[in-house]
């Protein structure tokens, strides 16, 4: 009963990742590609649920019930004030969102502009079990759907950070919902007129070139590419030790989460290659027929369909700030580091001064302002995004271990400036809240208006691509 239970898990957690890559390879691909890559994915998935050793059913339900009921109530409220759905008040980002999600629902995949030139060319795996609701039972039902398949990743993330802890709480799950850095601080300092004080603004862009985002603000604004992330990051560091799926969780991230899959590659080079010795059974626990098929198959299909994506190609240093005197913009970094992260690193240190992932955690962090990709600072913002959730994992166990030293100081002072920076998500919530009902009070719609598919989405550079020209389309993707 117990294996039944444990494999039972590791098949909804598992599935959860594989199914949008799956559902890629069956809808987007030549029947022969499709054939190929669909069996591998599942041969794969199979021996990732039969080979991974880490026991997911060392929680109770029974005995924990009614604190799972709890968070499962607390991640569906969070979710739905999140726009996810378009059940609340929802962020300018979801005028691309929504449009993706339509042009996914109404056109034939692969998606080409009518003109037959373009193609959506884009991190679409989160939209892709949705979209498949949405064929079969309409345009409203899998706009819905993404909310719960929202929902049931954050669930399966709290589990896992529960088995992690080992206990049932609540507050891991609080701790997730306003865990951000102190951007309000950096309002304050900086005194930027755009910002609205009384909480009614976007927080984050007090540095004004770039940010690292809440937890709650990628929910809301970027949702399709953080909760995918969140889920394989927590799975990753939890099962660490597990190297034999670890590609296999890389490779199914590349199209949701691109960005992310980046930024979460120092971790995985650093748990492939920790106690690795030139040995058959380590070179084993790698070369798997799952890790194969994530880099080789999965992967590199991938890789061949984003890099048609015309801004793909477009990497540089980010220069917005290049005629600024050094002195100031040095002062700007080193303001925008101690307060998204540099104050947490020092409580969290104590507890992990020997612990190579805290430090590879403040080396992205610190390099990520530096690099842009496409016309907007998208890569800082999400390739930051394994970091940022490694690190306030790192702040739950520190708490609790302050906590159980019974370091009242510390724990207080370090609570304290975690409710700073809870500022930034509370805002992002109050907005919602705020907006939902002021909206829905006048009639309007709390929907954001979305693009026009063939006129906006289908010609942006952040979002297709020209068929012509890419591997993809020309040797891989079905024809229309």
């Amino acid at each position: 009963m117990l294996r039944y239970k444990k494999n039972l898990l590791s098949v909804g957690i598992y599935s959860y990742i594989a199914l949008p890559c799956f559902i890629f390879a069956i809808g987007w691909l030549k029947w022969y590609w499709a054939i190929i890559l669909g069996i591998s994915i599942i041969i794969a998935l199979v021996k990732c649920i039969k080979e991974d050793p880490f026991d997911y059913s060392n929680i109770s339900f029974k005995k924990n019930g009614y604190k799972f009921l709890g968070a499962f109530f607390l991640i569906c409220f969070w979710v739905y004030i999140s726009g996810v759905g378009g059940l609340s008040y929802q962020n300018s980002d979801h005028e691309a969102r929504t449009a993706i999600y339509r042009a996914l629902v109404e056109y034939p995949w692969p998606v080409i502009s009518q003109d037959g030139n373009r193609g959506l060319i884009y991190y679409i795996g989160y939209w892709l079990p949705s979209a498949l609701i949405g064929k079969i039972f309409g345009f409203e039902a899998g706009y819905i759907f993404q909310a719960f398949w929202a929902v049931l990743g954050i669930f399966i993330i709290y589990y896992l950070i529960c088995l992690w802890l080992k206990q049932v709480s609540i507050w891991p799950l609080i701790i997730l919902i306003f865990f951000s850095g102190m951007d309000y601080i950096g309002v304050w300092i900086l005194s930027q007129p755009a910002m609205d004080l009384n909480l009614a603004e976007h927080l984050e862009w007090w540095a004004i070139d770039f940010q690292y985002s809440s937890m709650t603000t990628q929910l809301f604004w970027v949702f399709n590419q953080s909760i995918p992330a969140w889920v394989v990051i927590t799975l990753i560091f939890v099962n660490s030790s597990n190297k034999r799926n670890m590609l296999f969780l890389m490779g199914c991230i590349i199209l949701t989460s691109t960005f992310p899959f980046v930024g979460l590659l120092p971790f995985v080079i650093y748990y492939i290659f920790k106690d690795f010795h030139f040995d058959l059974k380590s070179i084993s626990e790698i070369f798997t027929i799952q890790n194969i098929v994530g880099v080789f198959s999965i992967g590199i299909i991938s890789v061949i369909y984003l890099l048609g994506n015309i801004s793909a190609n477009a990497v540089g240093n980010d220069n917005a700030a290049v005629n600024v005197d050094t002195s100031a913009l040095l002062l700007k970094y080193l303001l925008f580091y101690i307060l998204e992260f540099g104050i947490y690193a020092f409580f969290v240190y104590r507890y992990n001064r020997k612990n190579a992932i805290f430090y590879i955690a403040l080396v992205t962090l610190f390099v990520c302002p530096f690099i842009k990709v496409g016309g907007a600072h998208d890569f800082c913002m999400r390739a930051s995004i394994p970091s940022l959730f490694i690190l306030m994992l790192l702040c739950m166990t520190s708490l609790k271990q302050m906590a159980a030293e019974q370091k009242k100081y510390m724990f207080y002072t370090f609570t304290v400036l975690l409710c700073i920076g809870a500022i930034t998500p509370f805002n992002e919530i109050h907005r919602s809240l705020r907006q939902t009902i002021n909206l829905s009070s006048e009639g309007i719609s709390v929907t954001y208006p979305e693009w026009d598919i063939e006129n906006v989405l289908l010609n942006g550079a952040n979002f297709s691509g020209d068929i012509s020209k890419g591997i993809f389309y020309n040797y891989f993707s079905k024809s229309r």
